[in-house]
């Protein structure tokens, strides 16, 4: 009997070992690997709509929110751009390499018919607008090397000016093989301009303008060219060539920033807000000042009645924290002013770019002399006139409403006339403040504009000492002032040293010294700090 079932199994085991053998295979192994709900081929239209999305960054820095002194805590901890308490949310990453770079580059690999240059175009507008917010956040970082794969996977760090110069050539040439007679870029699949050719070169062009400026200070006689090429070709001018992406209040379809927000802070209305947040003294005093018809329709003071609370907009009652004054919760809390539920609609829109922004930079640009065909003081009031405007494009919540009667911006712009007997310094400052306004919830480009400007001029020394004196919060990490740089990824030191320590060094660190993010950008020159 024993030697039956031995016999047995040895039989059974040699069919499964047999079996195994057969598994083993290799086109069985690979088959393992194989996710079956996995799209395994390229669709153009679908890989552009996710990349057109993929402009819009999921949430802003509330470091940096904080730090242009929108919003303001009590509390220690998260106060990262308050306080200064820490080096919360200042870590760069090289996330754009693995995903809206890799995601264009594979898209305009498929897109070889003659037929297809406004599209190959349109990934080019997109990829340069995502690749110059990195790179004015973090400086030198791989470029001309990037992307190479196996060929190279230890890139050297371009220095930033060889990026931006890179970045106008070939956003310069993408522009240029734009043709009309082609077809359009994705039509229904396009977020944007659903397919407009028209609207996207306006959409390069502005972006051209963005950058040429950024160069100002540092490549006058350079960026003057750029500007007057983007000027030629033809910029946003109307709020109907406004690039923004619309959400709607529908779970999958939700604004990013704004859901980023109400998670992180604004849950519900009144009461103890998760962060601590409001609206900060800088940004509601300043409104207040002017008489800002923009204030009621971006800020609410949850008023305490019975159980619940009710949303109060006038414009007298709004009252923001003052920066880095406190670290306890006050006792009038709750009449501080923060986000409308207007700003905070899941289903309201993220503008990337729009003529608000565009008159703002052709009325610098007019103050450097550049030849743009428009006056500092009437690019000025175009753009805020477009920037009053374009609020209407978010749905009304009550009590709040987006739009703006045009009586009520004459009115604003006769109180608050351009300054054109002013110094340059003066329109300079009055420009660039107009510019922090309009363009709230855009923290990437408002805090370039800003360090490159200096303007509006920040004061971080709000803590009251024991003596009553005021000074920076103590324990601060940036000897109380606002980070000019994000720190490259620390995962660089290992996987790429030699490059990364060189980039380190260029921007005033090295892995020797505590590195305070003080190290400017290369277009970030001038005596002025913005801050104080």
């Amino acid at each position: 009997m024993k030697n039956i079932f031995t016999k047995i199994t040895y039989a059974t085991g040699l069919v499964v070992l047999m079996s195994f053998m057969h598994s083993c295979k290799k086109g069985s192994l690979t088959d393992l690997n194989v996710n079956p709900d996995a799209i395994t081929y390229l669709v153009p239209a679908y890989s552009f709509t996710a990349a057109a999305l993929g402009s819009v960054p999921g949430q802003n820095y509330t470091a940096l929110g904080q730090g242009l002194q929108y919003f303001s805590s009590y509390k220690e901890v998260p106060a990262a751009g308050d306080k200064f308490y820490n080096f919360g949310g200042t870590g760069g990453t090289f996330a754009i390499y693995n995903n809206q770079w890799n995601r264009l580059l594979q898209l305009e690999n498929k897109l070889t018919a003659a037929d297809d240059v406004n599209k190959k175009a349109a990934c080019e507008i997109l990829r340069v607008l995502a690749f110059h917010q990195q790179t004015d956040l973090l400086g030198d970082m791989p470029y001309s090397d990037a992307m190479k794969g196996l060929a190279n996977l230890k890139p050297k760090y371009d220095t930033q000016k060889s990026i931006y110069l890179a970045m106008l050539g070939e956003l310069d040439a993408a522009l240029k093989s734009m043709d009309a007679t082609k077809s359009n870029i994705f039509g229904s699949a396009d977020p944007y301009f659903k397919g407009d050719v028209v609207k996207w070169k306006k959409f390069g062009y502005t972006l051209m303008l963005r950058l040429g400026m950024r160069m100002s200070d540092v490549e006058t006689a350079t960026a003057k060219t750029w500007v007057e090429k983007a000027v030629a070709g033809g910029v946003m001018t109307d709020n109907a060539d406004i690039a923004y992406i619309k959400y709607a209040n529908v779970t999958g379809q939700f604004n990013p920033r704004v859901t980023f927000m109400i998670d992180g802070n604004y849950a519900s209305p009144g009461g103890d807000n998760v962060e601590g947040g409001k609206w900060a003294a800088t940004f509601i005093d300043y409104l207040k000042s002017t008489n800002d018809p923009r204030l009621p329709v971006v800020s609410v003071v949850w008023v305490p009645s019975g159980t619940s609370y009710v949303a109060d907009n006038t414009p007298a009652k709004q009252r923001g924290m003052i920066s880095g004054s406190i670290n306890t919760k006050p006792t009038d809390f709750d009449s501080y002013s923060e986000p409308s539920l207007l700003y905070l609609d899941k289903g309201s829109p993220v503008i990337t770019m729009g003529p608000a922004e565009c008159y703002l930079l052709l009325a610098e640009a007019d103050l450097k002399g550049y030849s743009v065909g428009i006056t500092a003081a009437a690019a000025y009031e175009k753009g805020v006139r477009a920037a009053m405007a374009q609020w209407a494009l978010w749905p009304t919540v009550a009590p709040h409403s987006g739009t703006i009667p045009t009586a009520t911006v004459d009115a604003y712009l006769a109180a608050n006339p351009f300054n054109a007997a002013g110094t340059n310094d003066d329109k300079l400052e009055q420009i660039s403040t107009q510019k922090w306004v309009s363009m709230l919830g855009d923290d990437y480009e408002v805090y370039s504009n800003w360090r490159r400007t200096k303007y509006p001029v920040f004061n971080y020394a709000n803590w009251k000492s024991s003596s009553g004196a005021l000074s920076f919060y103590p324990g601060n990490v940036t000897a109380g002032k606002m980070w000019r740089r994000f720190s490259l990824p620390l995962d660089e030191r290992n996987v790429n040293p030699t490059n990364y320590n060189e980039a380190i060094k260029r921007q005033n660190f090295s892995e020797e010294t505590v590195d305070l993010l003080q190290g400017r950008m290369w277009w970030d020159v001038g005596p002025k700090t913005g801050q104080k």
